[in-house]
């Protein structure tokens, strides 16, 4: 199977390497039919280390694979209860092929149940089968597992204050988060954001109010503020909280899409940050409203959010694994137009 590695050190830096993907006993090959490409995948990287994301899909010392979302067909299959043809919608590798070893099998999917996967993050592991309900397979890819962190930060932050600030405002995660608040309607959503991207984050409708970084420090009074980091950015959130000092009531840690500047500033004023964990607010909104209550209220948001990605949303298909390699390089590097959705057919 042909793969896109990265170096750990340098997450600009990418070659394409083959590998074997004859499966044996119990296990069954996959080809990767199309996959997404965003700044959460650039995350995953930043924190392939500390997070694990290095080890779903192990490669030499010194280079990781970057898991993305996507869609994959089995092959060849040595396991009972999944045949050639089956298509599944998960976490594959950024390459045109995986080998998995599926267990837990029912006709919803499977879970990886490779031993190098036993004491990873179980939300990563399952293999979903794919359903009619599943109209745009590109927009699942891009923003499906993205989405379901934005309205569960929105059901996290609702009531917190009475302005949100999102910083990396342009991100997926957070135009899902800023675009779900919005709607909601009980706090004033505000964008920090780049110079380039400004105009493209007022044109999405999501945000009441959108300011560069470099006038963080200058906002006016904003009440009670609640903190959205997806940047990753030390600098700015030392900005940030000097500028409200107090008046940050919560500040989560989210995303790094700017992951040549992160670090933890320490002593700050405010609500101290911390990292967002989402199965934890998972667990207590399926167990304030059950499952179906659960599944209905996301579906909900979900048809919502997608359908007013047609306002802004360019979908760009690319072909090859070459290809996907330059477009991760330009992503790495944060030269990527927010506007556009990147699908990558290996």
């Amino acid at each position: 199977m042909t793969m896109i590695e990265v170096k750990r050190d340098d997450l600009r830096a990418t070659r394409v390497v083959e590998r074997d993907v004859s499966p044996g006993e119990g296990q069954a090959a996959f080809a990767v039919e199309h996959f997404a490409l965003t700044a959460n995948n650039v995350t995953y990287a930043a924190h392939g280390v500390d997070m694990r994301y290095w080890d779903f899909y192990p490669a030499e010392p010194g280079w990781g694979v970057v898991p993305v979302w996507g869609f994959g067909r089995c092959t060849v299959s040595n396991v009972e209860g999944i045949a050639s043809g089956d298509r599944f919608y998960g976490y594959w590798p950024m390459g045109a092929a995986a080998l998995l070893t599926p267990v837990k099998i029912t006709p919803r999917g499977f879970v990886d149940g490779a031993a190098h996967r036993r004491e990873l993050a179980k939300v990563y592991n399952g293999f979903a089968t794919v359903l009619p309900s599943m109209t745009d397979e590109r927009l699942y890819a891009l923003f499906r597992p993205l989405f379901v962190t934005s309205f569960l930060l929105d059901a996290h932050f609702a009531g917190k204050a009475e302005t949100l600030l999102i910083a990396s405002a342009s991100s997926k995660t957070a135009l899902g988060l800023a675009q779900a608040a919005k709607a909601r309607g009980t706090s004033r959503v505000v964008g920090l954001t780049s110079p380039r991207n400004r105009e493209f984050v007022v044109e999405t409708g999501y945000y009441d109010q959108v300011a560069t970084y470099e006038e963080a420090a200058v906002l006016g009074d904003l009440g009670s503020v609640a903190y959205a980091d997806f940047s990753g950015d030390g600098g700015l959130r030392a900005a940030v909280h000097g500028r409200f000092g107090t008046a940050i009531v919560l500040s989560l840690v989210i995303g790094d899409t700017h992951w040549e500047t992160g670090g933890v500033a320490r002593d700050l004023a405010g609500a101290r940050p911390e990292g967002f964990f989402a199965p934890t607010v998972l667990g207590e909104m399926i167990g304030a409203l059950g499952q179906a209550g659960f599944d209905a209220q996301v579906e909900a948001a979900w048809t919502s959010f997608t359908a007013s990605t047609a306002n802004w949303l360019e979908i760009v298909e690319i072909a090859g694994l070459d290809a996907a390699a330059a477009a991760w390089t330009r992503l790495a590097g944060g030269d990527v137009d927010p506007r556009q959705g990147l699908i990558v057919r290996p």
